[in-house]
């Protein structure tokens, strides 16, 4: 097997990605103890994600569809659940899947 070494990135590199990354923020992760109602929520997030996907779509397009800012569809898709309702989410998600059925346990 033939010996590598591993090149590490210089400093300026990596400052300038660390500056570029500063202000991101990730994907909001759903704890295992959520409630009902956040796991709905994040369920409803999940599937207008692959709605984006599916239909090769780009958040200002669902953004139009939906007759909402694109930077709602950015929460959205980032599943920022603390800033809507469940009933918002739902109402979004309807105009995109209107057949869709809710089953409740």
């Amino acid at each position: 097997m033939e010996d590598r070494k591993i090149k590490f990135p210089k400093k300026s590199t990596l400052k300038k990605i660390s500056v570029r990354l500063k202000d991101l923020e990730g994907s909001f992760i759903l704890p295992q103890n959520s409630s009902i109602v956040d796991k709905a929520k994040y369920e409803i997030c999940k599937q207008m994600l692959i709605y984006i996907h599916k239909e090769e779509i780009n958040q200002k397009e669902l953004a139009k569809i939906l007759d909402i800012p694109e930077t709602r569809i950015s929460e959205i898709v980032h599943y920022r659940i603390a800033k809507f309702t469940l009933d918002k989410l739902l109402s979004y998600y309807e105009i995109i899947n209107p057949k869709f059925i809710i089953k409740v346990a």
